[in-house]
């Protein structure tokens, strides 16, 4: 394995356990430890992770920002429970918006023969949705981002105003109690604030690694959704306040 595909997968165990050890990923990639440190530290010197005694801990920074493949990677399982609860909302001839997020591309898994209008701005869902005969595809136009994969800008923004849908299907980077929804960047919030105008019932797809944390740029508050469905059970405070902004609870528990 090359050195920059090595760390690359160091990132993905990261993202999902949080915490690992020098000779744990020594041990999984069958090097040293010796080289194992040197890829800490070049992961430390990205801003990626902080070195710990004898291991690593993921920097949860406010604008860290990893690439879509390595999302796809992380809490796969996890992320098609929540897929298989978002699809089965789904009725005849709805009409819905799915963001870029690797989580809500899950979904394209679940899809039937039913008839359904999809909007993405999401490259990887617009070539997925095209294998799928029944489902009638709409993209809008945009500058695309080559680490989303995906389409944004004012002609992104003009296009989605001019449509409404009967569901959206988005992520975030992280929600807290304090404020609500967070995403990575001003383009990515953009579209999430005029796709939540746009849509009669807005479903956030969350894993439980996100929740209580803050990120770069704020989206909108917890009122802008309808719906949170997650990969685990949430403590009480977070069911309190969902239940006092009337927002529908789906825990997809393993």
């Amino acid at each position: 394995m090359l050195t920059i595909e090595r760390r690359e997968k160091i990132k993905e165990v990261l993202l999902a356990k949080k915490n690992v050890t020098v000779a744990e990923m020594a041990e999984l990639f069958g090097v040293s430890t010796e080289t194992i440190r040197r890829d800490f530290e070049a992961l430390s010197s990205e801003g990626f992770l902080i070195k710990t005694y004898g291991g690593a801990s993921l920097l949860l920074k406010k604008n860290i920002t990893v690439s879509q493949k390595i999302k796809s990677a992380v809490m796969k399982e996890e992320k098609q429970r929540m897929a298989r609860a978002a699809v089965g909302l789904l009725q005849p001839n709805d009409c819905f918006f799915m963001d870029h997020s690797t989580t809500v591309f899950n979904m394209c898994d679940y899809f039937s023969d039913m008839p359904l209008t999809v909007m993405t701005n999401s490259l990887p869902v617009m070539e997925n949705v095209t294998q799928h005969g029944g489902i009638r595809l709409c993209a809008p136009g945009g500058d695309f981002d080559q680490k989303s994969q995906a389409f944004f800008g004012i002609e992104t923004l003009q296009y989605l105003k001019r449509h409404c849908f009967d569901y959206a299907f988005i992520s975030c980077t992280s929600l807290d109690l304090g404020y609500g929804i967070y995403d990575s960047d001003d383009m990515i919030a953009e579209v999430h604030r005029c796709i939540i105008e746009c849509a009669d019932r807005v479903c956030l797809m969350v894993d439980h690694t996100k929740f209580s944390r803050s990120a770069f740029t704020r989206t909108c508050p917890l009122t802008g959704i309808d719906l949170l469905i997650t990969d685990q059970k949430v403590d009480e405070d977070w069911r309190n306040l969902l239940k006092e902004y009337d927002i529908q609870l789906g825990e997809c528990i393993k």
